[in-house]
Order: structure tokens, then sequence, then C-alpha cells
């Protein structure tokens, strides 16, 4: 089994997802669609240059069976 973490960041202003995209970062209104960060770091600095305002920075546990 593969599995790791991945950092989702929303919103608290708009209560939207910031989602990477090709090397910038994108906004979704849905979890599903969000994505996530691969680093807390990069994901920390995705909310303060993209959100207006409070963010959470939420790590999201996945896993891939066969």
């Amino acid at each position: 089994m593969d599995g790791g973490v991945v950092y989702v960041v929303q919103d608290l202003v708009s209560g939207g997802f910031l989602r990477p995209d090709s090397g910038d970062v994108g906004r979704t209104d849905r979890l599903r669609d969000a994505g996530g960060f691969e680093d807390l770091g990069e994901a920390y600095e995705a909310g303060i240059d993209h959100c207006d305002g409070s963010f959470d920075v939420v790590p999201v546990i996945f896993w891939k069976g066969n």
C-alpha cells in the first residue's frame, strides 16, 4: 500500500480552497477539486499570498491500495 500526506488550504473569508495549478495557484469551491500541496511550507506560503486574511492549512492523509 502506498500513501502520503498533502496539505489543503482553505480561505476562511470566502470558504474556497486553493489548489496547485501548473506551477501557480488556482481556486476552487470544492474540497474534492482542491488537490493538495506536498509541502507544508509551500501550502502556508500559498495561503499568505492568495487568501484574503485568515486561512487554514489541514493535513490530509491518503493511501492507495492494490
